[in-house]
């Protein structure tokens, strides 16, 4: 065995398909400062521990940690947003296999019960930990936390079979949709930090305003849009508030109609949440492939009656409704209305209005869609 951990670039140590998903999610990717800053602070001011970015469906959690992946070529990465990649013993042979690299990459094989718990995972975070050099780290990215399938693994253990103790030098930077804290699926005894896209409205609108000035400044594909604008006597000024506004901090939307102007045939206007039409809010092809995916999560085995009553109550609510108000809706007790709300917490938004916690779908064209589902 080597004295010292190797250091290989992605594309020698991720496999195709995370290359792959990688390179998609980081295509016009623009920085995020705030949230690049905040990642840098916690590996600098921890000695180890895990960090996890929150964010609605859509806000560029994937895209940022594929990008900090790119610009950290030592980095581990796993996503768990590819087919068949959202089963425990996936993540842990994944994982594993590309922790041997690190230490051995001519002998990388597993031992026949790596999947069984996170015991050969510790072993092999542990083992990489003894021989860092002071200014070396150990970064570990797992994407797409919401989708690991909870049947794949004991309800009592942490989600991915994650370690409840990390050594010394040894981070993992998570990403997943708003959770109850209760039902993390996370215990653990290290230093920890999160940080909630949703509580940064000002600097989520720069980043979308720097995201669609990025895309207009693209060849060719800025030109087409800039050309379109001039012809529906639309300023670049207008347009860029217009989208901000329209994004709510939904950079798959915001992607999605850049990527679709100029429209062929044009779109008809839709119905923006503030009441007036503008002609590039109608959901695309790969926007409503998306929400289908969501769609299908919320739905599961099917929906419940008090399920379907919420729903409906939500779609056609344009702003944020209280459990009360919606158990009033619907005439169920208020307990069963909460419990269907906190098991759909990562498609909602909610705030504290007159000391009662309000919900609304997380964006006007997901509750659109939804309505054409119902």
């Amino acid at each position: 065995m080597n004295n010292q951990p190797q250091l290989l670039t992605p594309t020698t140590l991720y496999p195709k398909i995370f290359q792959q998903y990688i390179r998609q999610k980081t295509e016009n990717y623009v920085d995020r400062p705030l949230i690049s800053t905040t990642i840098n602070n916690f590996l600098q001011n921890n000695n180890h521990g895990y960090f996890t970015l929150i964010g609605s469906p859509g806000s560029g959690k994937s895209a940022i940690l594929a990008n900090y992946t790119i610009q950290n070529p030592q980095t581990i990465y796993y996503t768990a947003e590819v087919e068949g990649k959202n089963r425990a013993n996936e993540f842990l042979i994944t994982l594993c296999t590309q922790l041997i690299q690190k230490i051995d990459n001519e002998n990388p094989t597993l031992p026949d019960n790596v999947t069984e718990g996170s015991w050969y995972l510790s072993l092999l975070l542990q083992k990489i930990s003894d021989n860092l050099t002071a200014d070396q780290k150990l970064i570990v990215v797992v994407d797409g936390c919401d989708n690991l399938d909870r049947q794949s693994q004991p309800r009592d253990s942490n989600i991915f079979y994650l370690p409840r103790y990390l050594p010394k030098q040894v981070y993992f930077l998570l990403a997943r949709r708003p959770f109850l804290r209760a039902k993390s699926g996370l215990l653990i005894e290290t230093p920890a930090e999160t940080l909630n896209l949703e509580e940064y409205p000002e600097q989520n609108q720069a980043d979308a305003r720097a995201y669609i000035e990025h895309y207009l400044a693209i060849p060719g594909v800025g030109a087409n849009i800039k050309s379109w604008l001039f012809e529906n006597g639309i300023s670049e000024t207008q347009f860029c508030q217009e989208l901000v506004a329209e994004s709510g901090n939904n950079f798959i939307y915001l992607s999605q109609v850049l990527g679709g102007i100029p429209p062929s045939p044009p779109w008809e206007g839709g119905d923006r949440k503030a009441g007036r039409d503008v002609p590039w809010n109608v959901p695309t092809a790969g926007l409503e492939k998306y929400y289908q995916s969501l769609w299908q999560k919320m739905v599961g085995d099917g929906l419940s009656e008090i399920e379907l009553g919420v729903l409906r109550v939500l779609v056609e609510q344009e702003e944020t409704v209280s459990v009360e108000a919606i158990s009033q809706f619907i005439d169920v007790d208020e307990y069963d209305v909460e419990e269907v709300l906190e098991n759909w917490l990562e498609f909602l938004h909610w705030q504290e209005i007159g000391g009662e916690i309000c919900y609304s779908l997380y964006h006007w064209s997901f509750r659109k869609f939804l309505r054409s589902c119902l």
